[in-house]
């Protein structure tokens, strides 16, 4: 288990940073992952045991982050980080970090809420905007506004300390 923490240290690297500079996680990079995730445990653990290890990673990952994905909840670039880091590491260390990420990604975000000034005034100006919105049956204004000056981040700066946590409670 010890050379795949490598490989998926240099992999969550690379990811990284292309995520934080270009906000977008290469293909190939994703697709490399998961080949070589497969790759590597049916070396290690023959054709069956090796793609049904490494494949379930990919798939249960690939499941629960597009039901995300689909609720506009992230990225289809960590669709595919989740499905390669599920490959490269199996579906108990992909779900354990997705766990950790998700936590930490929740932390990220109420510290960047809290940090921003008009948070309060914010919060009850979109339940104003929530109410008000609904009664005059403007769902496109709504939705235009509930869209302006939206708090995002890349989901790595969650996605490589959960990884780590993951690493350090687990390995």
């Amino acid at each position: 288990m010890v050379f795949n923490v490598y490989l998926l240290s240099i992999f969550i690297a690379i990811a990284f940073y292309f995520d934080v500079r270009y906000q977008k996680i290469p293909n190939r990079l994703t697709g490399t992952g998961i080949i070589v995730g497969l790759i590597y445990f049916i070396i290690r653990n023959g054709i069956i045991n090796g793609v049904l290890f490494s494949g379930l990673g990919l798939v249960v990952s690939t499941i629960i982050l597009l039901l995300l994905y689909f609720i506009k909840g992230l990225g289809a670039g960590d669709v595919k980080l989740f499905s390669a880091i599920g490959a490269l590491t199996g579906m108990e260390f992909a779900l354990y970090s997705l766990m950790y990420s998700i936590l930490f990604a929740g932390l990220i975000a109420v510290v960047l809420l809290l940090y921003r000034t008009p948070f309060i005034k914010r919060m009850i100006a979109i339940i104003v905007a929530f109410f008000v919105g609904k009664w005059t049956k403007k769902e496109q204004d709504l939705q235009a506004w509930m869209k302006k000056d939206v708090v995002k981040f890349p989901f790595m700066y969650a996605v490589l300390p959960g990884v780590i946590t993951t690493i350090f409670l687990y390995i």
